[in-house]
């Protein structure tokens, strides 16, 4: 399953009283989530993501995700074991000027699928280490 949400930030959004949003998905394992920031962002928002209170993205719990105009991916391997099978999102633009857009990619695959793509991403590791790739 695939899941997008877009987020408005809006200007001055202090981390104080950040812009939290549920993200709903379905029961499975996170393979894949991708954070992009639109043009103009210029590393004035900041993102982060926890799994119920277990922080993400990024894995640091002091640091915040920052980007302009890029989407950064992460490739894991996250089990979601207990409802409500959601993201929380977190967002602030202490130093902008106006609103924000940041879409939220995540792929959400079942547990055997999930398992058989980790063992190829591994095989896949050991063929470039052996041939060079």
């Amino acid at each position: 399953m695939f899941f997008a949400f877009d987020i408005t930030i809006n200007a001055n959004t202090l981390e104080a009283s950040p812009k939290t949003e549920e993200l709903t998905l379905s029961k499975g394992v996170i393979t894949r989530i991708e954070v992009k920031f639109a043009a103009g962002c210029h590393g004035y928002v900041k993102v982060r993501l926890f799994y119920h209170e277990g922080q993400l993205i990024p894995l640091s719990r002091e640091e915040w995700l920052i980007g302009d105009d890029e989407a950064i991916p992460t490739d894991t391997y996250f089990e979601m074991t207990s409802t409500p099978y959601e993201l929380k999102f977190v967002g602030i633009s202490p130093d902008s000027d106006y609103a924000h857009t940041v879409t939220i990619r995540v792929t959400v695959l079942p547990k055997i699928v999930a398992s058989a793509l980790e063992v190829v991403r591994v095989l896949e590791r050991i063929y470039n280490r052996l041939f060079g790739r």
